[in-house]
């Protein structure tokens, strides 16, 4: 098109053209301001990486399957310490605490990859004891328990029997499917559950003195009191 052809178009057609024009230039403009805002973005959250996650929630004392976890791409201010990059280095190992689906997997919530069963799950320092409640008070695997012991009176005098916490924040690592002979000699069937707890080298000493001398009791607490317990238990990556 030449200059005269443009000068002889009608005004409205210069209009439109012009109309046209501006929408272009407006169109590069914000292209290269949302491109900016990606590369300040950036900047300040860091590159993607790769970070595994959980597909459906990973119980704990379980192994990890391939199957239970994806990889996605995050970017870099916004990954867990400690989060994985490769689904092999999940695979295989147990689960030490309970990780929820889409949630992130991390190193530290998964015992050593030598570590096996509930052996797995039972850092230095702590101890998987295994306890007999009185109360029916049937846990799931992952809950978090204070564990109560009323002792008998002509042990501790006086007329009342205390009742004293001998356990606080004790993640419950496994449950029995029903009391052993042992349990229904001590008591009624319907009313007794053997649980196994994680606690302290002290708690275990504890609970092995008042399950000698008293009763047993259990009672549920929420999660985040595993991170208040003395020493804390890992209450999530």
């Amino acid at each position: 098109m030449n200059r005269s052809t443009f000068l002889h178009r009608t005004p409205r057609a210069r209009a439109t053209q012009i109309a046209a024009l501006l929408v272009a230039l407006l169109t590069v403009r914000l292209v290269m301001s949302d491109l900016d805002a990606l590369h300040r973005g950036a900047r300040a959250f860091g590159a993607a990486r790769p970070v595994v996650v959980a597909r459906a929630d990973l119980d704990l004392g379980t192994p990890v399957r391939s199957h239970d976890l994806r990889v996605v791409s995050m970017p870099a201010a916004a990954v867990p310490p400690g989060a994985l990059a490769e689904r092999d280095a999940a695979v295989g190992r147990i689960v030490a605490v309970p990780v929820l689906a889409g949630a992130a997997v991390s190193d530290r919530a998964l015992a050593p990859r030598r570590r096996d069963g509930l052996s797995g799950i039972v850092a230095p320092g702590r101890r998987a004891v295994r306890v007999t409640a009185a109360d029916g008070l049937r846990p799931d695997a992952g809950s978090v328990v204070d564990i109560l012991a009323t002792l008998d009176s002509r042990d501790v005098g006086g007329t009342v029997q205390p009742t004293v916490v001998v356990a606080s924040g004790a993640r419950v690592l496994a449950v029995d499917p029903s009391p052993s002979a042992h349990d229904v000699g001590a008591g009624t069937a319907a009313t007794r559950v053997g649980v196994v707890v994680l606690v302290s080298v002290e708690e275990a000493s504890r609970i092995a003195d008042a399950s000698a001398r008293g009763v047993l009791m259990l009672a549920l607490d929420p999660p985040e009191a595993a991170c208040l317990a003395d020493p804390p238990v890992s209450c999530g990556p």
